[in-house]
């Protein structure tokens, strides 16, 4: 699937960890490819993995969007923010929340 973040157009795309090894050399569900501009997901990621979800396509939601954001730091020239896991983390975690408090506030 390929997505526009400020202007550079981003593939997004699942792929083992054989055909990605990179993905299980840092156990990651996700990877950012900056410069190939590729954003990497887990195929393997699922709830048959030894990963246990109660509500694993959220999860899978939670990943995407934690490496869009890598990618819009990227793009961004926020070069110290595209390594910050926790900040990618936290923005994952809470945007649809606060999409949803912009929504109800009619200010988007």
């Amino acid at each position: 699937m390929k997505i526009n973040i400020l202007g550079t157009d981003y593939e997004i795309r699942k792929a083992s960890e054989k055909e990605y090894p990179k993905l299980s050399v840092m156990n990651a569900n996700g990877l950012a490819e900056l410069y190939s501009k590729e954003l990497i997901i887990n195929a393997e990621m699922n709830p048959n993995s030894g990963q246990e979800f109660a509500n694993f396509k959220g999860f899978e939601n939670k990943v995407v969007r934690h490496e869009i954001i890598h990618a819009f730091f990227h793009e961004s020239g926020l070069v110290d923010y595209t390594t910050d896991e926790d900040l990618a983390n936290w923005i994952a975690l809470q945007f649809p929340k606060m999409l949803k408090v912009f929504q109800e506030a009619d200010c988007i």
